[in-house]
């Protein structure tokens, strides 16, 4: 089965970070669909978009690409190359082009942040953004791994799942399964069984047992504790639920609490957020 990621480009080529992210951390592939969506400035900006820096833009990232041996595809309309200036529209041409991923470099990440603050309602965001998205700022090209984190929800196993299909052939790639608990309300027979669960997930994917470690993290505030984790471990990828329902990191608040405020303050690693669809 294909995995295919739609990658935001900026008229900005000084950044491009999700796309130096993907050409770091994935190798060529032929079951890799790199498909590549302009996202201009917004007229709220006060910058209008230039047509030229645009086309530019998308060219400098294909030769990239191509240039690492990665096939891509700019997508098209009939007045031009596509753009999504907003994350609703994007999000509509996610869902339309049943992408595995959406991949957001410093301006994506931006205008995600600007729409979950301005617009937060946990049956919106539900409704309109229902697809796992990747947070690539400043990403450090020289990190490797992933650290998955989970907290017992169905979110939780579905971020697994979604690190298992997208790492399934990335061999170079160790995945650390990562339960955060309280270190007031411990249950060592429900962390085992929550981290077993994680791991059967992966396990469903193909992904080997050497490839997978275990931990568990007890950290009174949960996205410092992550925050420390991967910055210790060198994570190129920290994945989470969107929302969780279980026990753990992610009960208060859901995505506004943990998962808004690593997209927020995380950097060197990208944060894959993930929720629905997922084989469960």
């Amino acid at each position: 089965m294909p995995r295919r990621l739609l990658i935001t480009v900026s008229e900005d080529a000084a950044f491009l970070h999700g796309m130096r992210f993907i050409i770091h951390f994935f190798s060529p592939a032929t079951d890799l669909k790199l498909d590549l969506v302009l996202m201009p400035p917004t007229s709220s900006a006060g910058i209008s978009a230039n047509p030229l820096l645009l086309e530019k833009a998308v060219a400098l990232a294909e030769k990239m690409f191509f240039e690492k041996g990665f096939e891509t595809s700019a997508l098209q309309i009939e007045e031009g190359l596509q753009q999504c200036p907003t994350i609703n529209e994007l999000a509509g041409l996610a869902e339309q082009g049943h992408y595995d991923a959406v991949v957001l470099g410093r301006r994506g990440a931006a205008r995600l942040e600007e729409y979950l603050v301005e617009r937060y309602q946990e049956a919106v965001f539900d409704e309109n953004l229902d697809f796992p998205f990747w947070v690539c700022r400043e990403p450090d090209l020289t990190r490797d791994n992933v650290l998955l984190c989970v907290d017992g929800s169905k979110q939780g196993l579905c971020a697994a799942d979604h690190v298992g299909f997208m790492c399934q052939n990335e061999g170079r790639h160790s995945i650390c399964v990562a339960y955060l608990a309280d270190p007031l309300q411990r249950d060592p027979r429900d962390e085992k069984l929550i981290i077993e669960n994680a791991v059967r997930m992966l396990e469903v994917n193909e992904i080997p047992a050497k490839r997978i470690s275990t931990k568990v993290l007890a950290e009174k505030d949960y996205v410092q504790g992550i925050l420390r984790e991967a910055d210790q471990g060198r994570y190129a990828v920290v994945a989470v639920g969107r929302a969780g329902t279980g026990r753990g990191m992610m009960y208060e608040r859901q995505f506004g609490s943990v998962s808004l405020r690593l997209a927020r303050t995380l950097t060197k690693a990208s944060l894959w957020i993930c929720g629905y669809p997922c084989k469960l």
